[in-house]
C-alpha cells in the first residue's frame, strides 16, 4: 500500500519534491571559505571573475560574522562585523580562501547592521574582475589593481544599485543607480528617487550624467532591460519597474508593473498594468519584439516562505500569460539565475529550493524554442542552508558551472563555516579540457589572429568529412553567449571566420578577455582571445 502511495505522489508531482535528479551537473564538491559565509541575504552575496589574472574564475563572497571587537567583553549583546574573502580558482573548478578582509563593524547601540551586497565586472577593460560594494544606501566602486588590491575610485551616499551597462555605445561599462531624496528605510526603496547613469570614461572614471536621469514614483525600483542594455545613438536605455516586495506584502494585492519606460529622450508614455505578479525574486528571462516580456518569479507567499516560480509574459498590447513552472512544494530562495546553461542559446534558469522537508536542493530548468523553461532536475544541497546562484566556467572547459553559496552544517549561521557548493558542467565532454591540443584526424580550433585584437580577429579552423552542423560561438568568461559567428554545414577543409568584435545586437564589446568555441556534434573546442581598447 506505502509503495503504491509513493508512485502517486511520484506522478502528481513532476515539479516537485519528487522530481528525478538531474544529468546536465555532476554531484557537488563543498569548499569551505570562512565563517559567516552563505549566510547573508540571498541577492549580491557573492560574484563571479578574474580576480588574480591568471584566466580562471574565482570567487569574491561577502560575510557576517559575530564581532569580537565588543569594547565590553562582559557584555551579553552580540555585535557582527563584516567584510569580504577572495577564494581563488585551483584551475579545476575548486575553491581556496586566499585573502579575507574586514570592512565595518556594527557599533554598540546600533539597531542593526546594514545590507552589504557584492556586484562586480570588468570597468577598465584590463581583463580583471573590478567591484561594486553597497553598504546599506552607501556604494563604493572597486578598481581591481592585481597585486596591489582594490581600490575605492567612486564614493556615493544615499543610492542604491541597479546594474552596470554600456550606456553610450562605446563599449565601456557605465553605472546605473537609483538615488533616494527622502528614503526612511533602506530595505524598501520607498522614498521619491531617480534612476541615474554614471558614464565611464574609459580609464574606471565615472561621471554622473544629467541627460539621462529619470523620476521614479515611490516604491518603484527600474530592472535592465536584458535585450537592450546599450543607449544608443537614440539614447534611450529600456527599464522595467516593478513595485518593491516589502510594499507588495502591505498592500496584499495586485502590484503595478511599468513594461517599458525610456530615459527622458523619449515622449513615448510607459505601458502600465495591474495585475497578480509578485516582485519578490522576480527576475527577467528574456524580452522579445515589439515589447515583449518574460519575468519570472516566485508564484506565492505564504508566512514570509516563497513558493513555487511562475513566468509571466506581457506583450505591449496589455494581455499577460501564466505559466507554472515549479509548484508549492518548492520553496524558493533568492532570485532565480537566468543563464545559458546548456550552450543552446536559449536562457535557463536555476534555483535553490530550500524546503527542509524534502530536503534543499539546487533545481535548474532550460529554455525551450517556446520561451517556458521545463525542469532539466533537482541535485541534492547536503548543507542545511543554500541561497544564491551563480553561474561561470570553473575549470576552464567552455560549458557554465554552478555555484551555490550556503552552509553544509547546523548552528547559528554567523559562527557557523561557510562556502560554496561547486556544481561542474558535464556537458562538455572530457576532450573539451584540452582546449589547445590540435586532433587533425577530428577537427581543429586554431589560435586567433591577431590576439589581442581590436576591432578584428580571425578564426582559423579544420572541419573532417562527415561534419554536419558547425557551431562557433564567443562566450565571456561567465559562459554567456555573446555571438554567434557561425552556425550550419561547412565543407571539409580549411576556413577562416572573421568576428568584429560585436555582440549579437552589433555593439561593440567591452575590452577584454572572451572565450570561443568550436562545437561539431557532441565534440568541443575553446580557447581564449583578449580584445584591446
Amino acid at each position: 500500500m506505502h509503495r503504491f502511495i509513493v508512485a502517486i505522489l511520484l506522478l502528481a508531482a513532476p515539479y516537485g519534491a519528487f522530481a528525478s535528479p538531474g544529468a546536465l551537473f555532476a554531484e557537488s564538491d563543498f569548499f569551505t571559505l570562512g565563517l559567516g559565509i552563505g549566510s547573508g541575504f540571498t541577492d549580491g552575496t557573492g560574484v563571479l571573475g578574474d580576480v588574480d589574472g591568471d584566466g580562471d574564475v574565482d570567487l569574491v563572497v561577502g560575510w557576517n560574522r559575530w564581532s569580537v571587537y565588543a569594547e565590553d567583553r562582559n557584555s551579553e549583546e552580540h555585535l557582527t562585523h563584516w567584510g569580504w574573502t577572495v577564494a581563488s580558482n585551483d584551475g579545476l573548478g575548486g575553491l581556496v580562501s586566499t585573502r579575507d578582509v574586514m570592512h565595518a563593524k556594527r557599533e554598540a547601540g546600533a539597531s542593526s547592521s546594514p545590507i552589504v551586497s557584492l556586484y562586480g565586472n570588468d570597468f577598465d577593460g584590463d581583463g580583471l574582475l573590478d567591484l561594486a560594494f553597497e553598504e546599506g544606501l552607501n556604494l563604493e566602486l572597486w578598481h581591481n589593481r592585481g597585486e596591489d588590491g582594490f581600490a575605492t575610485i567612486l564614493q556615493l551616499p544615499n543610492v542604491g544599485f541597479v546594474g552596470l551597462a554600456d550606456g553610450e555605445g562605446d563599449g565601456d561599462l557605465d553605472l546605473l543607480v537609483m538615488e533616494y531624496e527622502d528614503s526612511e528605510d533602506e530595505h524598501t526603496h520607498d522614498g521619491t528617487s531617480q534612476a541615474t547613469l554614471w558614464f565611464n570614461d574609459g580609464d574606471a572614471a565615472f561621471v554622473r550624467s544629467e541627460r539621462f536621469t529619470l523620476d521614479s514614483e515611490a516604491g518603484f525600483w527600474p530592472r535592465l532591460w536584458p535585450a537592450e542594455q546599450s543607449l544608443g545613438a537614440g539614447g534611450a536605455m529600456r527599464l522595467l519597474w516593478t513595485r518593491s516586495c516589502s510594499q507588495q506584502l502591505r498592500e496584499a494585492g495586485p502590484t503595478g508593473i511599468w513594461l517599458t519606460q525610456p530615459w527622458a529622450a523619449s515622449a513615448e508614455p510607459p505601458h502600465f498594468f495591474d495585475f497578480m505578479v509578485s516582485p519578490c525574486y522576480s527576475t527577467l528571462l528574456q524580452a522579445g519584439r515589439g515589447g515583449q516580456v518574460d519575468l519570472v518569479g516566485i508564484a506565492e507567499l505564504t508566512a514570509h516562505t516563497y513558493h513555487g516560480l511562475a513566468l509571466w509574459r506581457l506583450n505591449a498590447s496589455g494581455a499577460v500569460a501564466r505559466h507554472t513552472l515549479l509548484d508549492s512544494q518548492v520553496h524558493v530562495q533568492g532570485r532565480p539565475l537566468v543563464s545559458d546553461l546548456n550552450g543552446d542559446g536559449l536562457p535557463d534558469v536555476a534555483l535553490v529550493d530550500g524546503n527542509l522537508e524534502t530536503g534543499p536542493a539546487l533545481v535548474v530548468l532550460l529554455g525551450q524554442r517556446d520561451g517556458v523553461p521545463v525542469l532539466e532536475g533537482r541535485y541534492r544541497l547536503p548543507g542545511t542552508r543554500g541561497h544564491e546562484v551563480l553561474a561561470g566556467d570553473l575549470n576552464g572547459d567552455g560549458a557554465a558551472d554552478l555555484v551555490v553559496l550556503g552552509q553544509n552544517e547546523d548552528g547559528e549561521p554567523l559562527d557557523v563555516l561557510g562556502g560554496a557548493f561547486v556544481f561542474i558542467n558535464q556537458s562538455s565532454p572530457p576532450t573539451a579540457v584540452a582546449v589547445e591540443q590540435a586532433t587533425p584526424s577530428d577537427f581543429v580550433l586554431g589560435a586567433n589572429y591577431p590576439n589581442p585584437f581590436n576591432p578584428a580577429t580571425t578564426i582559423p579552423l579544420s572541419v573532417p568529412d562527415g561534419a554536419a552542423t558547425v557551431d562557433v560561438g564567443i562566450y565571456n568568461l561567465l559562459g554567456q553567449l555573446v555571438r554567434q559567428v557561425w552556425t550550419g554545414p561547412l565543407a571539409a577543409g580549411e576556413h577562416r571566420l572573421t568576428w568584429d568584435g560585436r555582440d549579437g545586437q552589433g555593439r561593440p564589446v567591452a575590452s577584454g578577455a572572451y572565450l570561443y568555441q568550436l562545437r561539431v556534434g557532441d565534440q568541443l573546442r575553446t580557447r581564449k582571445m583578449v580584445k584591446l581598447k
